[in-house]
């Protein structure tokens, strides 16, 4: 009975997964395109306005971007389903103490399933673009490193 009940929540999340790793394979061009026209719109007002006027117009366009994002995403957030809001008392504990959420029998199973469906077209996407992660790793070495580096240089009491 509660089989066919599983075997259908198990293919609705497949195809979720499925279209999700979809839209991102889709998205994926349209950032690169758009990077190639701030380049170029940054080259067209750079030469236009000069650097600094031009630097100015460029970051204005992405700010006003990112303004229009904020917006399309609070809309989307107002539209869905909103229970009436709940104001809770501010916690010390933290919320869950438990066991990780992927020692979860349900939570496995969905990952299990999913894999199949969204690691292939992750491999495909990360052997064309093998230089670009490669690139992305080195800089999260980087960047990981320096924090390290400079909170155990901030965390030392200073010598008198």
């Amino acid at each position: 009975m509660f089989a066919s009940l599983f075997k259908r929540a198990e293919a609705s999340v497949d195809n979720a997964l499925g279209e999700l790793g979809n839209r991102v394979l889709i998205g994926i061009p349209f950032v690169v395109a758009l990077g190639f026209a701030a380049a170029s719109f940054s080259s067209f007002a750079n030469r236009t306005y000069g650097p600094e006027i031009g630097n100015l117009i460029v970051a204005g366009g992405f700010v006003l971007l990112g303004l229009i994002a904020l917006a399309i995403v609070k809309l989307r957030k107002r539209s869905g389903p909103s229970p009436e809001i709940r104001e809770e008392p501010a916690r010390e504990e933290p919320l869950h103490t438990g066991p990780s959420f992927l020692e979860d029998e349900k939570v496995m199973s969905i990952v299990a399933a999913a894999a199949p469906i969204v690691l292939p077209a992750m491999l495909r996407t990360a052997t064309k673009n093998w230089p670009l992660i490669l690139a992305a790793a080195a800089g999260l070495y980087v960047f990981s490193r320096s924090e390290n580096a400079g909170s155990a240089t901030q965390s030392a009491p200073p010598q008198v």
